[in-house]
Formats: structure tokens, C-alpha cells, sequence
């Protein structure tokens, strides 16, 4: 059970985020807001009040960031994005709940369980949480203008993973106990986090996996800072990778330990080139990943044959996945278009639900995965049209290394949901907000030239 601090954390963090206003630059203070409240606060800890959505650690950072980032900073910031694809995507994801529900005002009998019907009431309680969801997006595509502003990102977010570390490092010695030892319960099965003779750390994300994830994402940007040449704090750059590199293999997860070295091949010894074919490949595979698995077009069988001689146990846990992601694609087919909605209609009662574009599919259908990841696919290859306006092959590097990174979020959410933490879409948001600028002065170039 969660211990009265578990909830005192949660109140305090819209003032300490004031404070940070106060003190530092939007960019600085909208970070920190955002992630900081996802590596620090707790998780599963809900304010659930009656009649209104739950309240819970992103809610309070994405709100709080909005908030003060809109009536405290000086920069003018707007619920929704004034133009461009990217303002329809979202006015999309906004509307998607109301019409699920609408779809949904059946009672549904399966398997022995009664799934309630749903209202308008859920409609707009899931409009609401998705609005939460996208606000690390809405803000970033408003703060990052600018290459330095890009740099910056990527140096904050190195400075982050330097300090989560040393709890990182805490818990894989001596296996993962902060969240017990500070919130008063341990968030997830904790089975799950044995791996090879040792632990995979949790620290505050709620499973070994998002850690990873989180490292892989801090291990890219130390990457680009290194390729760039610029310090993030008094290390030097090629240390910080070599540093975050065994981070990450101690992490034990061998799935972002992939995502981790693609990033680092592609973009620490490849071309730029080659990076943006390697980007765009990944992301209309990623997108197009559904249809593949409706026509059975996606090597399911061959990836389990693949890792099964290096380890027989991830072998059967990645058949274990599609398994139940066949499952659950089979009964989003019902549903197609807008899908069963939440409240449990969305998956069997037997059924695991680990990815995040399943989970998606399930609970808004083809509109639902069409919202998110398209809007998330539509940044990473406007970012890759616009790497090619740009004339500085730094400036260029870095746009292409930063869609590789938002690409490989992406993969990340076939086998397991990472993205569904929220602060991820903050680095989406940032790089479309870069790709944007590049175009928009390619633009007035034109129409001035």
C-alpha cells in the first residue's frame, strides 16, 4: 500500500515546479518538470477522484508544466498546435475517445465477466487523459526552436541520466528496493526483474524495461553530444558513452540493449545517409506493423528462431508476447475502426497486454493507432525532409540522429508500452518543432528569394 508520502510527493511537485519556473528558462524548468516527475514520482499512486479522471505522477508534471510554462514564462503558449498536420493529428486523438464511447454503449458478456457499457462520461474522463498525454508534446513543439535549443535537450538529458545512475547502479547491486524503501510498495511483479543471475533496476519508472528504455534514450543523446563535440557537464563526451554503455548492459534488458547499439553504429560510425534510410525504414515498418501481422507478413517465427541459441528463456518470452498479441488483434478486429474502449473491454481476461500499439489498437482502433503513431511517424519523416534543407552537416547530423532515436521509441512500443509513461513525447514534440523551423525559414528563403 502506498504510504502517506507517496501522496505529499505528488501535492508537492506543482510547487516545486513554480519554483523552477521561477528560476530557470522554459525549456530548463519544462523539463524538469516533466521528466524529473517521471524518474522521481511515484508510480500507481493515484489521486482518484469521484466523478473526475484519476490524478497521477504525469498528470501532476504535465499539468504543472502546462500551467506555469503558459501564465508564469514568457513564452506564449497555446492548448493546441495553430497549424500544420501535426494540430489536425491531435484535435484527431482528442475527439477519438467521445466516439469510441458512443460506439461502446453495449454491455459486453465474455468469459464470465460483465464489461460495462460505455457513456459520454467516459468519453470525455478518456479525452481528458489523452489531452494529459500529449501535453510533453504540445509543449515541446512550442520551446525547441533552434538547434541550440535541440542541444540543449540532449544535454539536460544526459545531466538526468548522469544523476539517475547512481539509484540505477543502487538497485542492480542490491536489487530494486527505492520504490519500497520511499513510497511504501513496490510497483510491479518483482519476479519479473530477476535476469541472469541479478536484477534489472526499477528505481521509480515501474519496470526494469522503461529504465532501460530511459538509459538507451540517455545513452543516444550522449552519443550526439559526442559526435558534436560538446560537453554536457565536466566529463568528456566519449567517456559519458562508454559510461551509460555498461549502465545499459548492466540494465539486463535485451531489447533496448539492441535499440541502444543500433543508435550507437548508425550514428556514431555511419552516414548521415545511412542513418536516415536505416530511419525511415524502421518507421514505416513500425507503422505499417499491424497490416503485417493481419497478413501474416511480419517473421514472428524467424525472430523467436533467431534469439533462441544466445537464450532460450527470451526466446519463449518473445513467443510468449506474440501469442497474446495475436490474441488481442483478434478481438481489436472486432471493433476495427474505433475499438472496444477501456474499462478491461479492450483484452481477455487471460490475456497480457505489453505492447503499447496493441494495447492502442485494442482501446481506440485503427483511428487510435492512426492518431498516435501517426503523429509520431509523421514527425520522424518531416524531420528527415527537412535534414535535407539544412546545409550545416552538424546542424544535419543531429536532426538525422534525432529522428533514429524518436524511430527507435517507436519499436520499443511493438513489445513493450515505454511511450505510455508520457515524458517520451516530450523528444518527439522537440524534434518536430526542430523539423518545423528548418522548413519554415526554407520557406521565407523562397518566397523572399
Amino acid at each position: 500500500m502506498p504510504n502517506s508520502f507517496s501522496y505529499l510527493a505528488l501535492l508537492l511537485w506543482p510547487l516545486i515546479s513554480f519554483i523552477m519556473f521561477k528560476k530557470y528558462s522554459a525549456l530548463h524548468a519544462t523539463f524538469w518538470t516533466i521528466v524529473g516527475g517521471a524518474l522521481l514520482l511515484p508510480v500507481n499512486v493515484v489521486f482518484d477522484l469521484q466523478g473526475l479522471p484519476a490524478i497521477g505522477k504525469m498528470s501532476v508534471a504535465s499539468a504543472s508544466a502546462f500551467i506555469f510554462c503558459r501564465y508564469i514564462s514568457s513564452e506564449k503558449i497555446t492548448w493546441i498546435p495553430q497549424k500544420g498536420p501535426e494540430r489536425y493529428f491531435i484535435i484527431l486523438l482528442l475527439i477519438m475517445p467521445l466516439v469510441t464511447a458512443l460506439t461502446n454503449s453495449e454491455t459486453i458478456y465474455r468469459e464470465g465477466a460483465i464489461l460495462p457499457a460505455l457513456s459520454l462520461f467516459h468519453g470525455f474522463s478518456d479525452s481528458f487523459e489523452m489531452y494529459v498525454f500529449i501535453i510533453p508534446f504540445i509543449l515541446a513543439l512550442q520551446l525547441v526552436k533552434t538547434y541550440k535549443d535541440q542541444i540543449l535537450l540532449f544535454k539536460l538529458i544526459v545531466i538526468a541520466g548522469v544523476w539517475y545512475s547512481i539509484p540505477i547502479l543502487l538497485e542492480i547491486r542490491f536489487s530494486p528496493q527505492l520504490h519500497t524503501w520511499i513510497y511504501g510498495f513496490f510497483p510491479h511483479s518483482f519476479l519479473q526483474q530477476k535476469r541472469f543471475g541479478g536484477f534489472r533496476p526499477v528505481v521509480f519508472l515501474g519496470h526494469g524495461l522503461v529504465v532501460a528504455m530511459f538509459v538507451v534514450v540517455v545513452i543516444s543523446s550522449a552519443v550526439i553530444l559526442w559526435k558534436e563535440k560538446i560537453r554536457s557537464s565536466r566529463y568528456r563526451p566519449g567517456y559519458l558513452v562508454l559510461y551509460f554503455t555498461l549502465v545499459l548492459f548492466l540494465c539486463k534488458s535485451v531489447g533496448p540493449g539492441f535499440l541502444g547499439l543500433t543508435f550507437c553504429l548508425a550514428v556514431g560510425f555511419a552516414s548521415i545517409k545511412v542513418t536516415k534510410g536505416l530511419t525511415a525504414f524502421t518507421t514505416i515498418v513500425v507503422f505499417t506493423y499491424p497490416l503485417l501481422c493481419l497478413y501474416g507478413l511480419f517473421p514472428h517465427d524467424f525472430l523467436v528462431s533467431l534469439v533462441e541459441p544466445f537464450d532460450v528463456s527470451k526466446s519463449g518470452s518473445l513467443a510468449f508476447r506474440f501469442f497474446h498479441e495475436n490474441r488481442l488483434l483478434d478481438l481489436a478486429l472486432d471493433k476495427p475502426l474505433f475499438g472496444w474502449g477501456g474499462w478491461g473491454r479492450h483484452r481477455l481476461l487471460d490475456s497480457v497486454t505489453d505492447g503499447y500499439w496493441v494495447i492502442i489498437f485494442g482501446k481506440y482502433g485503427l483511428v487510435g493507432f492512426i492518431g498516435i503513431f501517426g503523429l509520431i511517424g509523421f514527425s520522424v519523416l518531416r524531420a528527415l525532409n527537412s535534414a535535407g534543407f539544412v546545409v550545416d552537416k552538424n546542424h544535419q547530423r543531429v536532426l538525422a540522429a534525432h529522428a533514429l532515436l524518436v524511430a527507435l521509441i517507436m519499436v520499443d512500443q511493438i513489445p513493450n508500452s515505454s511511450l505510455s509513461r508520457g515524458w517520451m513525447l516530450f523528444i518527439v514534440g522537440a524534434l518536430l518543432a526542430r523539423a518545423n523551423s528548418v522548413l519554415s525559414k526554407k520557406l521565407a528563403h523562397n518566397v523572399n528569394g
